[in-house]
């Protein structure tokens, strides 16, 4: 059986090189196994950066814009979102496209296989928010509904608000698979409704995958996995399992998260982490820390040319 042609795509600028040296250097089991094409947008990279980059066979493209943008209305950072669902028309050929955003980092690198098996059977494979020991937070709920209701009016809005929301930092899709259209379909309507870029981004693909109950056609099959393969660390801020020595879910049995996500405060907070052993630590949750190596430097406070060796780097 022939492997499966991976794409892995994900996007910077220059502040954001450290965390993208700590992700690519988590991915790099995974990478090398599987001959996995890495491509990443520029979103405002000095000469230095591209090299790095070029020197660990990353390809690095503009994002272009799309549904109708015009050139120039919006800088590379918008345009990076825009061009998620056209990963397919950047480089075609492959079998699965993945997204990674550059402050996701692996513990456990055969989480990546899973997305691409997963993706392979089932058109997507992307993870669900539904998880327990994440915290409610109400200007997160309120913010979330208020752009839901913007993009696609109250019925669909509330629809929405119903189901396991899905976060867009981390997915699979399968070349063929109905995903890319719907999604594009999905924030073509919202963006002629706001006129904004984001965060309709993620609330269409949502869209895309769970339908509008309306006249729009069924919702595309999906594979939706659980918390633990993109955990959110500033919903629920993870333990530390001692015997495992691993960031771990927060409550019993304690199973190490296979992919960590730094979303919104997380890449800018040193959190008081709790060990199954008793006590606890201050760090940044990056790649590279333990009880033992703290990192209590922030990965944006760490100039490019210094992250290798601070955030344990490719």
């Amino acid at each position: 059986m022939t492997a499966p042609r991976i794409a892995l795509f994900t996007a910077t600028d220059s502040r954001f090189m450290p965390l993208l040296r700590g992700m690519l250097g988590s991915f790099r089991p995974f990478l090398d196994r599987t001959g996995t094409t890495v491509v990443c947008f520029d979103l405002g990279l000095d000469d230095a950066d591209r090299a790095w980059l070029t020197a660990q066979d990353v390809t690095v493209l503009q994002p272009r814009p799309h549904l109708g943008i015009a050139e120039g209305q919006h800088p590379p950072a918008l345009l990076s979102f825009l061009a998620r669902p056209f990963m397919r028309e950047y480089m075609p050929g492959f079998d699965v496209y993945m997204w990674v955003d550059s402050d996701v980092w692996l513990q456990d690198p055969d989480v990546a296989q899973r997305y691409v098996d997963t993706a392979l059977a089932q058109g997507m494979a992307v993870t669900h928010e539904n998880e327990p020991a994440y915290r409610f937070q109400a200007w997160l709920f309120g913010w979330t509904a208020k752009h839901m209701m913007l993009g696609y009016g109250p019925v669909i809005a509330a629809h929405l608000l119903r189901k396991p929301h899905v976060n867009a930092g981390f997915f699979a899709v399968a070349a063929d698979a109905p995903h890319w259209a719907l999604w594009a379909d999905r924030y073509r309507a919202a963006i002629k409704r706001t006129g904004a870029l984001v965060p309709h981004d993620q609330f269409a693909l949502n869209h895309a995958i769970y339908g509008d109950l309306l006249s729009r056609g069924a919702p595309a099959k999906t594979g939706l996995l659980e918390p633990g393969c993109n955990w959110i660390c500033d919903r629920g801020v993870p333990m530390w399992n001692d015997d495992r020595e691993a960031f771990c879910r927060p409550s019993a049995p304690f199973e190490p998260i296979a992919a960590l996500h730094l979303a919104g405060p997380a890449k800018r907070t040193a959190y008081d982490i709790k060990r199954t052993g008793g006590g606890s630590f201050k760090t940044f949750i990056v790649r590279g820390a333990s009880p033992q190596t703290p990192i209590l430097t922030g990965p944006l406070d760490v100039p490019a040319t210094e992250s290798g060796a601070a955030h344990a780097a490719a």
